[in-house]
């Protein structure tokens, strides 16, 4: 079992982490793409900003040197935004899960509204239109560099059973499902003109990294996966530096398998657990990615017409103990279950499918260089759906149909407070946040109440001492879940997953 120390550090400073950055940027730019920049302002061709979502996996909250919270880890490009930009203490995802937390951020809506509810329920229906859709639509060059896991997969069956083939007596098989009818679902068919998608060696790509535009088809890259991604996104701004472009990087790191160049391990050396080692390996790279994304909007003149929004798509999976599974590219261990993927969600309980905090808290900065204020440090609850409804609202777009805010007005004036409640859905669980307060709710087996302005967020049950906020509370979600696709809560015992976690982290 592993320990993170949990004494808080001042951020890098800045010289530092400048250093650092040169490293980094050096250890990125192994082989691959063309990166070279011009070092000549753009002159664009709209007033329209640039926006670019980076997207980690498996991220936990305690993994951002800004964060404060372990020293281990090296993010100084990442810390560097936070101290330029914004960084959000209380930033969510709306799921603690893969899918469902890419296709709300890909809409702007809560996902279980249109019946993406967990992995099981890919992909990302025809009906609901991506932001990248609505971006093209205005007039902007939309991109993707990695991981959609919004497309037809293994896990598709209630959309064979429910869209392609009802009442069919074949049963689904995933291998059978023609390639036309894949194609529909694919980022390139959402929305996305510039694709390079994939999770690692081999990417369906239109572009090279070197810049040229091909027809649709398999590159093979063997090289480590992180600095593929950072080379097709540094490439993909060369290619649209002077016009609007919406980016999306959603990075497969540190998701398992865990695997990271030589380059990177360097970085940690000395006694730790091996995949801690790697998760860390895989985060700078991560970061040494941003740093090129920022260098190369800062080379091109572009670096104040761009807004960048770096959020975790759902805390770290810990299977429960941490334990030091070998080899590190295990991705379940003797007994089939998940493994820790290396990464902390310290100071907050729980993980990766989990409604507590250590589930849903995540990593989330923005930053757009003289439109927002520099190193702010927001505490308001914001959720991922914001950003998507940030983005839709700089563009020109109405976000009438969008579950999140903008959060522009709130982030210029700080004495403005969002009153709005926050709300989760996700296997037998459930919750609301409104304000300091967080109602959880597990099937009809436990209900919590918890106060998250207190130094320990969830290690008190405050429902005995405020029934009435609690009830309340209950009622909000209530009215909430009558909404979804799939109305109601779940009812009855804990079972499954959901009844392993409950029982380790909130013992009763």
């Amino acid at each position: 079992m592993y320990s993170s120390q949990n004494s808080l550090r001042t951020p890098f400073d800045l010289a530092q982490g400048l250093a650092f950055s040169a490293i980094a940027f050096i250890l990125s730019s192994c082989g691959g793409g063309d990166s070279t920049t011009t070092d000549q302002t753009v002159t664009r061709t709209s007033d329209l900003p640039n926006i670019i979502f980076i997207f980690t996996d498996d991220h936990g909250y305690a993994d951002l040197g800004s964060q404060g919270i372990v020293k281990d880890i090296k993010t100084p490009n990442l810390d560097y935004l936070a101290q330029t930009g914004v960084r959000m203490t209380a930033g969510y995802a709306t799921a603690p899960q893969c899918t469902p937390s890419r296709a709300a951020l890909m809409t702007g809506r809560y996902q279980q509204k249109f019946g993406v509810d967990d992995n099981n329920y890919a992909p990302l229906p025809l009906t609901q239109a991506t932001l990248a859709e609505k971006l093209t639509a205005v007039g902007y060059k939309t991109g993707i560099m990695g991981k959609w896991h919004l497309d037809i997969n293994a896990s598709s069956k209630h959309w064979y059973d429910e869209v392609y083939a009802p009442g069919s007596s074949i049963p689904f098989d995933e291998r059978n499902i023609p390639f036309a009818e894949k194609l529909k679902y694919y980022p390139e068919s959402r929305g996305f003109q510039d694709n390079f998608v994939g999770y690692s060696n081999n990417y369906r790509a239109n572009f090279t990294l070197s810049g040229k535009s091909i027809a649709a088809q398999t590159i093979k890259d063997t090289r480590f996966r992180v600095d593929v991604i950072s080379d097709a996104a540094v490439s993909f701004i060369q290619r649209h530096k002077a016009d609007p472009f919406f980016l999306y990087v959603p990075y497969y790191a540190p998701h398992v398998p865990l695997e990271a160049s030589q380059a990177y391990l360097d970085l940690f050396p000395g006694p730790m657990p091996e995949r801690r080692r790697y998760a860390l390996a895989m985060l700078a790279a991560v970061d040494a990615g941003v740093g090129r994304i920022v260098k190369k909007l800062e080379d091109d003149g572009i670096d104040d017409d761009t807004l960048i929004v770096f959020i975790g798509d759902n805390g770290a999976a810990l299977n429960l103990t941490k334990q030091d599974v070998s080899p590190v590219s295990a991705i379940t261990n003797a007994k089939g279950n998940s493994v820790w993927d290396g990464s902390l969600n310290e100071p907050f309980i729980g993980e990766k499918g989990m409604l507590s905090e250590g589930g849903i808290r995540v990593p989330f900065l923005m930053r757009w260089k003289d439109h927002l204020p520099a190193g702010v440090v927001y505490q308001e609850p914001v959720i991922s759906i914001d950003a998507s409804t940030t983005a839709a609202a700089l563009a020109g777009l109405s976000t009438s149909d969008l579950d999140g805010i903008n959060l522009m007005p709130y982030l210029k004036d700080l004495n403005q407070k969002p009153t709005r409640a926050l709300y989760w859905r996700f296997m037998q669980q459930s919750a609301v946040r409104q304000g300091k307060w967080k109602y959880l709710r597990a099937a009809d087996t436990s209900e919590y109440l918890f106060d998250l302005s207190s130094p320990h967020p969830e290690a008190v049950n405050l429902l005995a001492q405020h029934p009435a906020i609690a009830q309340a509370m209950h009622k909000q979600l209530l009215n909430w879940s009558a909404t979804l696709k799939t109305p109601g809560l779940a009812t009855g015992n804990l079972v499954g997953s959901d009844k392993y976690w409950y029982d380790y982290y909130f013992p009763r």
